[in-house]
């Protein structure tokens, strides 16, 4: 039977156990897996590791007798992570926007941190407040420093602050334009072969001189039959 979409292999040494399980739940869902067939999809996405892991943790069970909610009921025993609210607290109130990184990302890496915090109903209040003081020095922040925090929620803090870094971005390209360089081309007096300004008749550069070379006071450069003179400095 073909099955729509790809699930990857699972190595609890490489991959989160919690993303391979709602990969699993959304695979199974999407190709309308029966209960009975769900463990075997499971194991045969397991490197030989990992699946020498399941087994061990089932003794003295065979895994062929596990259904697939003991089976997935085992695996969360072991890979639950440990908690240590204090910790994870502390990593959270600590962050910092990394140089360079998106105020999407830095918003999505925020909720991620704030994922084993236990934050319950105070979670929103501490995303946009982290979000803000985590921010930097700048015009981002000095924006959103001027709203009423009792309004101001974390999607209109990230709206307010891409309003900001667009308009720094605009104002930087602005000035840049404003301050380009112009090049300067030097300007040369031509004289026709053979004419002076006057009309009188000149000499070319070298004509009647032994050293082979102009005057070291005059430069003068042929161009479509014209010699060019460059002006004194």
């Amino acid at each position: 039977m073909a099955y729509l979409g790809n699930l990857p292999i699972f190595d609890h040494k490489s991959s989160e156990w919690s993303i391979f399980k709602s990969r699993l739940t959304q695979f199974s869902n999407i190709n309308r897996v029966e209960e009975v067939n769900k463990s075997g999809i499971l194991l045969t996405h397991l490197t030989d590791e990992t699946y020498r892991l399941v087994r061990n943790l089932a003794y003295p069970q065979d895994l062929e007798s596990l259904s697939y909610s003991n089976l997935v009921k085992l695996l969360d025993g072991h890979f639950k992570p440990k908690k240590c609210s204090f910790v994870d607290k502390e990593k959270f109130f600590g962050a910092t926007r990394n140089p360079g990184e998106s105020l999407g990302d830095w918003a999505a890496r925020l909720r991620g941190l704030a994922s084993n915090c236990d934050f319950g109903t105070a979670l929103e209040t501490n995303l946009r407040d982290r979000f803000v003081l985590g921010l930097g020095p700048g015009p981002e922040q000095d924006k959103l420093f001027e709203q009423d925090p009792s309004t101001l929620t974390l999607s209109v803090a990230m709206e307010l602050a891409e309003q900001a870094a667009y308009a720094r971005r605009a104002k930087v390209m602005l000035c840049t334009s404003e301050h380009a360089p112009i090049k300067e081309e030097p300007v040369y007096r031509a004289k026709f072969q053979g004419q002076g300004d006057s009309g009188a008749v000149i000499r070319r550069p070298n004509a009647g001189r032994t050293s082979g070379g102009p005057r070291p006071t005059e430069r003068f450069f042929s161009l479509f039959g014209l010699w060019l003179e460059e002006p004194p400095k």
